[in-house]
This record gives structure tokens, C-alpha cells and sequence, in this order.
């Protein structure tokens, strides 16, 4: 009976996959979309959750209040700015940084310093800035609210994809490389939806525990 359902489950997840890989060649950009909006989900409940449990704990208020206009923006830049500009990047990178040794060590070592030194930064603002303008916010109101966050932010960042970057230059086929991108940004999300969240005035205020760490003391 155990044997005959572990089958059945291997045999499902391998169709699966198939139909993923299948789609990934025939719509790029749309199937990388998907599972980055999966990702946003994911990743913003986490967050959302964690708050909720860290608000109810000090002032006694409802455990859980979902925001689903919160988790609507986050996965609409993500499906719509996201998961695009990342798929277009990682072509980039393939075509033009060393193209002809792509399994070397040193072409995942120089393509990971150019994305942390070119894409980190330049995604970081541009997520807070499309973020804060989708609440309603100017674009004055905006970039202030990216440059309080943007530091903070960029430092957790290099906590995180420095090290998930080398592992996918290095052995993450081409087109998986969004997919295995987006199982890390379950953890990431939950940490840019709080940061996105979060009202400060300095940058010692903006400072935000990733929810993925925050579910330790849960």
C-alpha cells in the first residue's frame, strides 16, 4: 500500500515537472511570472503571519488579520516587473559573460559580484519605489520612503544572495534558474513585504527581522 502510493506520488510530481518544463519553453516569461507570483504568496503570508503573532503578543489584538491588498501589490510587481526583468538578466548574463564556460567556477563567481553590484541595488529601489507608488503615495512621497529602506534592505540582501547566487550560476540549469530563484524568495519576500510595510522615520527604525528567522521564536 505504501509503495503503491509513494509510486503514485513520484509519478505525479514527475508529470509535473514535465508539464513545468514544457511550459517554461513554450511561455518563458508567463510560466516564470507564475511561480514568481506563487513565491509572493508565500512569502508575504509568512511575513504577514509573523507580524500579526508579534502584534497580538504585545497588545492582546486579533491573531491574524490577512491584508490581501498587501499580498495583491506584491505579487502584481512581481508577475508584472519582478519575474521579467530577472528572466531578461539571466539571459544577459548567459549571453555575454563568458558564454563558452558557463560550468566554470569563476563565470558563477563573476556573474554573481555583477548582479550584486549591478541588479541588487537597482531592484531594491525600484521595488520600494513601485511599491510605495501603488499605495497611492507621489513620487516624492516615494522616494523617501526608498531611501529610508533602501540600506537596511540592500545589507540583509547580501546576507541572503550572495551565497543562493553562486549556487545557481554554478549548478541550476539556464531555465530552472527563475524557478530555484523563487523558492529562495519565499524567504525574501516575507522579508521585503515587512520592510514594505514598515513606517519609519530613520534608518535604525526601518530595521526588520526576516520573517523566515522571526519563525524561530514562534
Amino acid at each position: 500500500m505504501a509503495a503503491s502510493a509513494r509510486a503514485l506520488i513520484m509519478g505525479k510530481t514527475s508529470s509535473f515537472w514535465a508539464g513545468y518544463c514544457d511550459q517554461l519553453r513554450k511561455r518563458p516569461i508567463l510560466t516564470k511570472a507564475a511561480t514568481g507570483v506563487v513565491g509572493s504568496l508565500i512569502g508575504d503570508g509568512v511575513a504577514q503571519y509573523s507580524s500579526s503573532r508579534s502584534v497580538s503578543r504585545s497588545s492582546n489584538g486579533p491573531m491574524f488579520s490577512y491584508d490581501a491588498a498587501r499580498a495583491a501589490r506584491l505579487c502584481g510587481y512581481s508577475a508584472v516587473i519582478g519575474s521579467p526583468i530577472g528572466h531578461y538578466w539571466f539571459q544577459f548574463l548567459d549571453k555575454f559573460i563568458f558564454p563558452n564556460a558557463m560550468g566554470h567556477p569563476m563565470t558563477a563567481v563573476v556573474k554573481t559580484l555583477l548582479d550584486q553590484v549591478i541588479m541588487a541595488p537597482a531592484g531594491i529601489g525600484l521595488f520600494f519605489c513601485a511599491m510605495s507608488m501603488l499605495e497611492g503615495n507621489s513620487l516624492q512621497e516615494a522616494w523617501a520612503s526608498t531611501k529610508q529602506k533602501f540600506a537596511p534592505t540592500l545589507k540583509a540582501n547580501y546576507l541572503l544572495w550572495p551565497a543562493a547566487n553562486l549556487v545557481n550560476f554554478a549548478f541550476v540549469p539556464p531555465a530552472q534558474r527563475i524557478l530555484y530563484c523563487n523558492v529562495v524568495y519565499i524567504f525574501w519576500a516575507s522579508y521585503l513585504s515587512a520592510m514594505a510595510s514598515k513606517k519609519g522615520s530613520s534608518e535604525d527604525e526601518m530595521l526588520v527581522e526576516p520573517a523566515y528567522l522571526a519563525q524561530k521564536e514562534l
